[in-house]
């Protein structure tokens, strides 16, 4: 449909990508109708996994969109690198995707060709959804023609091929085939043409991926195949819904069909008549009888000489230091964790809507390690000395009494107050009154107490974004307990 340039916004400095239409396609009303509604579609999300898309422009009979400009590759181009990924990859690429289809799902818009060539991979390590380029608007007419088929073959769900009613599942189907592929190397259907690739779908499941791929993950298999299920009652409901079971899927663990098989030593045998028949049937069992009563043995020499040095040891300062019981982690119950409402990023101090990666905001919270909320990029540590600092607000489900705050950060360096208050949220930094704990130079994930404080929301205020370049801060995960 078109072509894509790297080009420079002189009004605003900065670099994007502008999608020009091609010539002939652009002579075609129904094609830049198109166009123009895939524009539209988009400029309605606001999601930091969607190509954002910032002006159209028509000049003759040249249509473009001009949008973010991703540095970066897309997943086809990595798959055609690697040939198949690693599970923790998948799991990350496709519950980014997921969050993104949940965005645009709510939106009421379908984006009908979700594909590896569709799904862009930056160097900031963003995942991110583009062309929506044959996105169905649910209120608005369908542009598409009469019996035409539009999306990529290989990733078409059962009812796109049959030409019946579409819905948020559909995009679900084409994740998942996106992921088995990921996953085994090569796409759930194949055949010597397109048709048959499309009809395939209509007449079979596809081989589950773990009948290709050994030892995976408890729970990727059924994920997967779920998704692709040829009912779309049968898939999950939502995009929120997939996304849930991505990240539950227990990367550390692995289900393989192979059998592990012991062999137990045989005792010696009894006398037999046949001198052959002994040493025919015997010979094997008594070496390999030897054998493991050999294995024991070391065994129980190597376990006994452990439990002396520990009896031995124990005896000793060293040994009392060892094996004392710590109070901390052995005899008293886990924090107890506060459910958490949501969270929203304050930047009171800055210019236009007082608002700092919104979109982000959530993934403080949401319980996944892969994803992150971060401030904006500043010139200097200090915010370029544009502002005292900016932060991210907590909300609880209610007033709740507070024992320890659990932040999860990979910036190095940065600084952080923590404030508190029961009721509506303020405007201003100094509304929320004196801050009730705060750390600097901070390496790693940091706890901190917050003095049985009484509150229904928590500000992280940053004072200082560390030693990041360009300098920002990014926290992973916010925990709140009442011990």
């Amino acid at each position: 449909m078109a072509e894509v340039w790297c080009a420079d916004d002189e009004v605003l400095g900065r670099p994007v990508a502008v999608k020009i239409l091609h010539g002939h396609v652009a002579a075609d009303p129904a094609m830049r109708a198109r166009f123009h509604t895939e524009a539209v579609a988009a400029a309605r999300l606001v999601h930091p996994s969607i190509v954002a898309i910032f002006d159209t422009c028509e000049v003759g009979s040249s249509e473009a969109i001009v949008m973010e400009l991703v540095r970066g590759r897309t997943l086809r181009d990595y798959l055609d690198e690697r040939g198949r990924l690693e599970p923790i990859e998948i799991v990350h690429i496709g519950a980014e995707v997921a969050s993104a289809l949940s965005c645009a799902h709510h939106a009421g818009i379908i984006h009908r060709d979700i594909k590896p060539a569709n799904i862009l991979l930056s160097d900031d390590g963003r995942v991110l959804v583009t062309d929506f380029g044959i996105a169905k608007v649910l209120d608005e007419p369908d542009l598409t023609r009469t019996n035409q088929l539009i999306g990529t073959v290989k990733y078409l769900a059962p009812e796109q091929v049959r030409g019946t009613a579409i819905d948020a599942r559909t995009d679900l189907y084409a994740l998942g085939a996106v992921l088995y592929e990921a996953l085994c190397g090569s796409p759930p259907f194949v055949g010597e043409n397109s048709a048959a690739v499309a009809l395939a779908r209509l007449q079979r499941d596809p081989l589950p991926a773990s009948f290709t791929i050994d030892d995976l993950p408890e729970g990727m298999d059924a994920t997967i195949g779920r998704c692709l299920a040829r009912s779309a009652d049968d898939r999950y409901n939502s995009a929120d819904d997939l996304r849930a079971a991505l990240l539950a899927i227990q990367l550390d663990s692995r289900v393989s069909d192979q059998t592990v098989t012991m062999t137990i030593p045989r005792p010696d045998p009894e006398p037999v008549d046949s001198p052959a028949d002994t040493a025919g049937s015997f010979i094997g069992s008594d070496s390999a009888g030897r054998s493991s009563r050999s294995m024991v043995l070391v065994s129980l020499i190597v376990v006994t000489a452990l439990v002396l040095i520990a009896l031995l040891v124990s005896g000793t300062d060293v040994g009392h230091t060892l094996f004392a019981t710590d109070p901390t982690t052995s005899t008293t119950a886990p924090p107890a964790s506060l459910a958490l409402g949501g969270a929203r990023s304050f930047d009171p101090m800055g210019s236009g809507e007082p608002t700092e990666n919104e979109p982000e905001a959530r993934n403080a919270i949401d319980g996944d390690a892969l994803t992150s909320w971060r401030t904006e990029e500043y010139t200097t540590r200090s915010f370029g000395n544009l502002k005292s600092g900016v932060g991210l607000v907590v909300d609880l489900s209610g007033p709740h009494r507070l024992g320890h705050i659990t932040i999860t950060s990979p910036t190095v360096g940065w600084a952080v107050e923590i404030h508190a208050i029961n009721g509506q949220v303020p405007d201003s930094l100094s509304g929320w009154g004196t801050g009730i704990a705060s750390a600097a130079n901070i390496q790693g994930d940091v706890v901190l107490s917050l003095q049985d404080a009484s509150a229904s929301s928590v500000l992280l205020w940053i004072t200082d974004l560390g030693e990041s370049n360009p300098p920002q801060v990014k926290i992973t995960e916010v925990g709140l307990s009442s011990d």
